[in-house]
């Protein structure tokens, strides 16, 4: 996700960009593809920090599991940080660091992608426009139009799915957050032609660790993924039957885990080739009362692929960051930690996502 960031910041002749990855040879490449500077680094030593201290802000678009690591290190060089996303967990402990970042007059964005993201925004754009919030409820769906994408395939990382399969979500409701189990809630989500209708499951995801602190009144906030009727199958039956587990077991030639054993066999399966045909949608509903009445507002983001060539899927998920670390770059941010429903204006947002490609309708429903 990181190239693809890249790229879309090379949209703009007003940024200097740099391209910092553990790999010196990717960073370089990435830098060659949009006319930055590629540099890699030692990700064991503290060089990192010394990196950042030349920079304003830093989009850090790595494996969540890293992204305590990086804040750390933008801190301590007093650089401007945004990420993707902490998985929920990783989230609320990067909001504890608040007070650290705005006593240093550094500012953090946490999860500024598509979802979480723009998923926050939309939640806060509903809540602006009705009078009192009751619930929050956010989808996100997406179909692949090129030849073979309605079979089963890897929509995107192979390790990330499976994670959506097996760990525990978290649903905040009546008030009150609430563990499930992997892959519960599901429930069929009709999104607008060309996805149409989905099955959507809960899973782990960072909306629910900052939205019911954030906007005043909310009993309920949910999230939901929806993948294509044969993805989402074919994932389930793999969890059921227990391929994705990490304990051990014989086989004649030794033990293995076979989770391990799935990820090599669905990296090794092969990729539609070409211009990517992929379409994906946000569906994001604010319920509550206006004027006295209940009322549903309903937003809707659509991705197409972008004019660099990035898939929908890539397009949706970098544009928010490079918005979000340019405006920082700007002191539009103020210190500390914020999740994107505080960081920004959304209606700004909203309308510079639009203005780069992204398609948003809105309409308030009776409930």
């Amino acid at each position: 996700m990181g190239s693809a960031a890249a790229v879309l910041l090379a949209r703009h002749p007003d940024v200097e960009l740099v391209v910092l990855d553990a790999d010196a040879d990717r960073a370089e490449r990435v830098a060659a593809q949009t006319g930055a500077d590629g540099i890699g680094f030692d990700a064991t030593s503290g060089e990192l920090t010394w990196q950042l201290r030349s920079v304003r802000a830093v989009a850090s678009c790595l494996p969540y599991r890293l992204n305590l690591a990086v804040m750390d290190a933008a801190l301590a060089a007093g650089c401007h940080y945004a990420d993707l996303g902490g998985l929920f967990h990783t989230t609320r402990k990067q909001w504890e660091l608040h007070e650290r970042f705005a006593s240093a007059g550094v500012s953090a964005v946490l999860g500024i992608g598509s979802a979480p993201g723009l998923t926050n925004v939309l939640a806060r754009q509903g809540a602006d426009l009705i009078d009192s919030v009751t619930s929050i409820d956010m989808v996100d769906g997406a179909v692949d139009l090129s030849a073979g994408g309605g079979t089963f395939g890897v929509p995107y990382s192979v390790d990330t799915v499976l994670d959506e399969f097996t760990m525990p979500a978290m649903v905040f409701e009546d008030g009150e957050l609430k563990q499930v189990p992997a892959g519960s809630g599901v429930i069929d989500w009709e999104f607008p032609e060309p996805v149409g209708v989905q099955p959507s499951m809960y899973t782990l995801h960072s909306e629910p660790a900052t939205l019911p602190w954030t906007i005043p009144g909310v009993r309920d906030v949910r999230w939901r993924l929806a993948l294509p009727r044969a993805v989402h199958d074919g994932f389930a039956f793999l969890v059921k039957i227990g391929l994705a587990s990490d304990e051990l077991v014989q086989i004649p030639s030794g033990r293995v885990a076979p989770r391990e054993v799935l990820s090599a066999v669905l990296n090794a399966m092969p990729t539609a080739g070409g211009e990517p045909r992929d379409v994906e949608f946000l569906d994001v509903r604010v319920a509550g009362t206006k004027e006295g009445s209940p009322a549903v507002h309903r937003a809707l983001a659509r991705f197409d692929p972008s004019p660099e060539g990035l898939s929908a899927g890539a397009f949706g998920t970098a544009l928010p960051i490079t918005v979000a670390v340019r405006w920082m770059a700007e002191g539009r941010v103020p210190p500390g930690v914020h999740p994107p429903e505080t960081a920004f204006d959304a209606a700004e947002l909203i309308a510079e996502l639009g203005r780069q490609g992204v398609g948003f309708s809105s309409e308030l429903l009776p409930s």
